[in-house]
């Protein structure tokens, strides 16, 4: 769903693209948690490192080493040294290739493109050394910025990185209460409800684009 109506009228500069859940199928909860069950978490031990840890590791404030040792003493968990390599089984490795093609068209028409995403240090790692990253002119990590979705601190940061105004770009994620906060500073926005309805939604803003420039 696109949440500006006026769109025919404005010419974009910058789309940010969310990962999980947008370029890629896979939003990651899921994963992130099947990784602590196997580590022997339980769900109220899942519950409390979602709320804790979880968060200071998706901003950075805690390095990857840190986040495994604290697992280790606090929760009893046993992990292993190659831990990272967990990530590489991640399904988010495996990109929408319709989305991609659409991302590379709005590109082509000459708007800036850019990845805005939560993330942990490994993943970023796993999708960086896949070379996934590489088309797009930035990429917004909240491992790498100190601030996560929805902080209001990482869309100015993602603004002044490509170097446009919020009302002149677009923002695509899978959760409204990370799209809520763009709206309040102007982007326009469209939530990724499934990989139809987005690819849909997105071609139809191409297609207005193509015609605002004629």
């Amino acid at each position: 769903m696109i949440s500006k109506n006026n769109m025919q009228h404005t010419r974009y500069k910058a789309i940010f693209f969310d990962w999980g859940g947008v370029i890629a199928r896979d939003p990651g909860n899921d994963f992130l948690e099947m990784m602590l069950r196997q580590l022997g978490a339980t769900e109220v031990q899942i519950a409390h490192i979602f709320a804790t840890y979880k968060i200071d590791f998706m901003r950075g404030k805690i390095s990857e080493q840190e986040y495994w040792d604290a697992l280790r003493k606090e929760y009893g968990l046993t992990v292993h040294d190659s831990i990272s390599e967990e990530f590489k089984k991640w399904k988010g490795l495996e990109v929408d290739k319709t989305i991609l093609a659409l991302a590379q068209q709005a590109k082509a028409m000459g708007m800036k493109i850019a990845v805005l995403s939560n993330i942990f240090e490994p993943t970023y790692n796993v999708i960086k050394d896949a070379g996934l990253y590489g088309m797009f002119d930035e990429v917004i990590a909240s491992c790498k910025v100190g601030y996560a979705k929805p902080d209001e601190e990482i869309y100015h940061l993602a603004l002044e990185r490509l170097q446009v105004r919020a009302e002149e770009s677009v923002f695509i994620d899978d959760k409204m209460r990370c799209l809520e906060p763009a709206q309040k500073l102007g982007f326009t926005t469209i939530h990724a409800q499934n990989h139809q309805q987005l690819a849909a939604d997105l071609s139809e803003l191409l297609q207005t684009q193509a015609q605002v420039k004629q």
